[in-house]
C-alpha cells in the first residue's frame, strides 16, 4: 500500500482558512489534518508528534503549514517547527499566513518581469519605493 501524504495545517486562529485546506486538497495530499488555536508553545509537540510517528523516509511525504494572519507570529512557528525536527526525523515546513508570502513573492516576481522588460534593468539593480502597502502582503513585498 503507498505511503499517504500527509498534511498537518496548524494556525493560532480558532479556524482554519477553508481556502487554504482547499488548496492542499487541490494539490494532491491526501489527508489535511487541521489544528487551531494553536499558541507558539504547543508548536514543538505538535511537530514531534507528527515525524516520531512514522519512519524517517517519511518526511518526504509529511508536510507542516504554518497558517494564521499575523506574519510575525507564523515566522516565530515556522522557528519552532524547524527546531523541534530530530534528524534523520525531519519534514518539511511552510509558513504562509493569509496567503501573505506567497502573494508578495508573486508580486516580486511581477515586477521583476516588468524591470527586465520594459526597462531592461534587472531587480538587483534597482531601488524600490513600495507606496500604500500597509498590509502583510505589502510588508512582505517590502522586505
Amino acid at each position: 500500500m503507498a505511503r499517504k501524504h500527509i498534511l498537518h495545517m496548524l494556525t493560532p486562529l480558532k479556524q482554519m482558512s477553508p481556502f487554504d485546506v482547499n488548496m492542499a486538497l487541490d494539490a494532491g495530499f491526501d489527508a489535511v489534518v487541521p489544528y487551531v488555536d494553536v499558541s507558539l508553545a504547543e508548536v514543538t509537540g505538535l511537530v514531534q508528534d507528527a515525524i516520531f510517528s512514522r519512519p524517517p523516509d517519511a518526511g518526504v511525504d509529511t508536510g507542516i503549514f504554518i497558517a494564521g494572519k499575523d506574519a510575525s507570529l507564523a515566522l516565530d512557528m515556522f522557528d519552532a517547527a524547524k527546531k523541534a525536527m530530530v534528524p534523520p526525523f525531519q519534514v518539511s515546513v511552510f509558513a504562509d499566513p493569509a496567503g501573505s508570502f506567497t502573494t508578495a513573492a508573486a508580486m516580486v516576481a511581477k515586477v521583476e518581469k516588468a524591470l527586465e522588460k520594459k526597462l531592461q534593468r534587472a531587480l538587483r539593480d534597482t531601488r524600490v519605493a513600495v507606496f500604500g502597502a500597509t498590509g502583510v502582503v505589502g510588508f512582505c513585498t517590502a522586505v
